[in-house]
């Protein structure tokens, strides 16, 4: 992780495959993300009513949702802490970089909250859609900043003086 704090050319060459190594896990970890929700009917409004309706007695929602929330945290949390981080070694322009970010972060934030609404206000209208198109946009922006960071990582920033 030198090439963090110190980013120099030799160390971004030597950076370069291990960083590449992981953008492709990450990538593969989001394709998986989207096949186990898709295997599990968590892409379909009542696909997710059915997963996440709580048994006789659960006052605070399905377990499912629990467990969700918590590897979801972790999912999202780690791929905007570490794309995040490369981003910023990347010759990328600010406010691309910010954007990135920023809309994995809401999305990402829409996508682990929105089932909440349906257990604090059972019924609640659109909580289901509002969810998976939180995640589409969460996993296609993240997709996209595996992408940028692919393309940019170790590379020169362009000269602006001339």
């Amino acid at each position: 992780m030198r090439f963090l704090v110190q980013p120099n050319p030799a160390v971004m060459d030597r950076a370069r495959p291990p960083v590449r190594a992981f953008l492709g896990f990450a990538a593969l970890l989001l394709v998986g993300w989207v096949a186990s929700r898709a295997a599990h009917g968590a892409l379909t409004p009542d696909g997710l009513a059915r997963i996440l309706e709580p048994s006789p007695g659960e006052r605070f929602g399905p377990l499912a949702l629990w467990e969700e929330v918590h590897q979801g945290a972790f999912l999202y949390g780690f791929l905007l802490l570490t794309l995040g981080s490369l981003l910023v070694v990347c010759p990328v322009a600010p406010g691309l970089r910010n954007g990135l970010v920023g809309a994995a972060t809401v999305a990402a934030l829409v996508d682990l909250l929105a089932p909440f609404l349906h257990v604090v206000r059972p019924g609640f209208p659109g909580w289901a859609l509002l969810r998976i198109g939180a995640f589409g946009v969460a996993t296609a922006v993240l997709l996209a900043t595996v992408a940028v960071a692919w393309a940019t990582f170790g590379r020169e920033p362009r000269r602006t003086d001339g």
